[in-house]
């Protein structure tokens, strides 16, 4: 059995880095450190806990956003549903619905897809 958590970092790739920072800054109400780097241009989803695994949103030749691969969840609520009614609202394009795991036992889940064609999760532990 694995001893830590085996997260410790994700990456959504974006074309337009303005246009991402934007869009998350606005659904989500969080914040972002800019550090660019040679060809990358990145910037970190700051968290209060420096240790926490974070997320950041990268523009580089080599990745390029899009659905089907990998997908992220994101805990940025304690209530998913009123986030996805936020989305919704902005007439973000919601993938999947908020649907419990296990009946809500582990939690609800949701994606969605962001401004750069990513499809994005969230998880929070109420709907």
């Amino acid at each position: 059995m694995q001893a830590t958590q085996p997260l410790v970092w994700g990456e959504i790739a974006v074309t337009d880095m303005a246009r991402a920072i934007a869009f998350y800054q606005a659904q989500f109400d969080v914040s972002f450190r800019r550090e660019d780097m040679d060809e990358v241009e990145y910037a970190i989803l700051e968290c209060s806990d420096e240790k926490a695994a974070t997320i950041g949103l990268m523009k580089h030749p080599e990745f390029k956003p899009g659905q089907g691969g990998a997908c992220l969840y994101l805990h940025l609520t304690d209530n998913l549903g009123q986030l996805v009614g936020k989305l919704e609202h902005n007439q973000v394009q919601i993938v999947m619905p908020p649907m419990g795991i296990k009946g809500g036992e582990c939690g609800y889940i949701a994606l969605f897809v962001d401004s750069e064609g990513n499809t994005v999760g969230l998880w929070s532990p109420a709907l």
